[in-house]
Formats: structure tokens, sequence, C-alpha cells
């Protein structure tokens, strides 16, 4: 399993953790076929923003009718760790379980170093499993090196 983000969604992908921070950032990837094309940056709406996430409702709206629009699909979620390493936590993949949103893959950012920040994709799966997804860009494949469990 792979999915391939462009280096400048990448970038943006940082600079949307860092600008948030030390609130978790969200959003959404779109795309077609595995590769992301488009970022949807999301509004946090959870009660607890450094800590946990919610996507705004019209901003999923919003991205849903763009993917429709385009004859591409939500490839991914992604939200920030700002002080844990990038793996989803029990809340995550539990919220991924009740939402029904097992499907696309989940991108995670750490900003527990700042100055690197570290990007890792995952898919949860509905009997809570949790598998790393190589992430291609217009270099070099990278899977983390390190096991998180």
């Amino acid at each position: 399993m792979k999915i391939i983000i462009p280096r400048p969604i990448i970038s943006k992908l940082f600079e949307h953790a860092l600008l948030e921070d030390p609130n978790e950032c969200c959003g959404l990837l779109i795309g077609k076929e595995n590769k992301v094309r488009n970022i949807q940056k999301c509004q946090n709406i959870h009660s607890s923003p450094i800590t946990r996430y919610t996507i705004e409702p019209k901003d999923l709206l919003k991205a849903e009718n763009f993917s429709d629009e385009n004859n591409m699909e939500i490839l991914a979620i992604y939200h920030s760790h700002t002080h844990s390493q990038a793996y989803p936590s029990s809340t995550d993949i539990e919220n991924a379980i009740e939402s029904m949103w097992t499907n696309p893959y989940y991108i995670l950012i750490s900003l527990v170093e700042k100055t690197r920040p570290i990007i890792r994709a995952y898919k949860i799966l509905e009997d809570k499993n949790v598998e790393e997804v190589i992430i291609e860009h217009d270099g070099q494949a990278y899977i983390s090196p390190t096991k998180n469990s």
C-alpha cells in the first residue's frame, strides 16, 4: 500500500501544522488513484484542540463537493500531533471506526521536534489494527524506520 503526496503538498501539511501549533491541525487530501492532487485545510472545532481534532462539517461538505465536481475522492484525513509521535492514538483509532471512515488513509504530522516535523501514513482497519503505509513523493519513497505501538 502506498499514497503519493507531491512535495509541495507535504510542505503545505507541515506549514498548516506549524501555523496551528499548539493546537492540532486537521484537513483532507483529495485526489485520484492514490495520488493526492489537492489539500483541503479544515477548521478544528474540538473543544480540546490541543490534544484532539474534529473537522468542521462545512469543511467536510466543501471537500466532498469539490471531489465530486472534479471526479476525485477524499484519499486521506490528516492531523497533527503537537506533543507526541506521528502514530494514531487510541482515540484516533476509535474515532475512525466509530465514524466509519476506515477507507481513507490517515496522515499524521508530529511536531515533537518543531524544526523537523515528521509525516507518516496509516490505514486504520475496522478490527482496530493499524498498518503503516508508504508515502511516495517526487523523490525517494519513505516509510518510517521505527515502529511505535
